[in-house]
């Protein structure tokens, strides 16, 4: 892992606390030049790096920059392994993991984007996907199932996804079946889950859980003013996107996941 990213997952780990440029270059073993010049890196990439008199760098607790270092720093040991890909703008998250699955053979592993531009609901809709407002996240799964008990698995995804906003963000929502969450009666979350099916078996081994959720999204179009809510709170994302993963994967194994 390169210095930029080092330093950021230390920063986004403990953030609001303020580190000297003298601690991080004795910490990483390198100049104070060299971690200035990281920290510049990171304020270009858009990380709102503040320098706090002798006290030194801290990471604001307005910046809201998704990266995969910030989304490592806030999983459990055990799951620092979980691929990580972080888009600024893709098409689909969901058709990003199905394309990462080809080219990887990982399926343990979470496609992340700023912003999606082909975002699409069950019905086939477009999902309302601006950047830097929403989490758009979509977290492969290896678990072996019957398509007869999708419904319960698309529940039990709810219930993960439901606990993580919980954590992150301390909002209570209310799980419309099949798996969708919504608050104050309008919908603030939407999941699209799709399976690799064996129509013979009626079974699959790996299914795709994508994740779309409003967290400070305010201008929706005119379609979806009275049917879409954000969480109105400044959850930091990349918390909540590692506690989706958190209660994916501990959900995951709880149903004897393939590993």
């Amino acid at each position: 892992m390169s210095l930029k990213n080092d330093i950021l997952e230390l920063l986004e780990r403990d953030r609001g606390t303020a580190y000297s440029g003298t601690l991080l270059a004795e910490r990483f073993g390198v100049s104070r030049n060299a971690v200035w010049k990281a920290v510049n890196a990171l304020k270009a990439d858009g990380h709102d790096i503040l320098t706090d008199g002798r006290r030194g760098y801290l990471l604001s607790n307005k910046s809201d920059r998704l990266s995969a270092d910030g989304i490592i720093a806030y999983l459990p040991d055990d799951m620092k392994d979980v691929g990580l890909v972080v888009f600024d703008k893709t098409g689909s998250t969901n058709d990003e993991a199905k394309r990462y699955i080809l080219q990887s053979g990982n399926i343990r592993a979470a496609v992340i984007a700023e912003q999606q531009t082909a975002g699409r609901t069950r019905a086939g809709k477009r999902f309302y996907s601006p950047f830097g407002t929403g989490l758009y996240i979509s977290v492969i799964m290896a678990m072996d199932g019957e398509i007869n008990g999708r419904e319960q698995t698309a529940s039990d995804i709810a219930s993960a996804v439901q606990r993580a906003v919980k954590t992150a963000s301390g909002v209570d929502t209310d799980i419309v079946p099949p798996c969708d969450l919504y608050l104050s009666g309008k919908k603030v979350c939407g999941i699209l889950i799709e399976a690799d099916v064996d129509l013979i078996s009626g079974r699959y081994s790996r299914l795709i859980a994508g994740i779309g959720i409003n967290v400070t999204t305010e201008d929706f179009p005119d379609e979806l003013k009275d049917k879409a809510v954000s969480l109105g709170t400044a959850a930091v994302r990349c918390r909540l996107a590692a506690g989706i993963i958190k209660e994916l994967y501990s959900l995951n194994d709880r149903k004897g996941a393939q590993k």
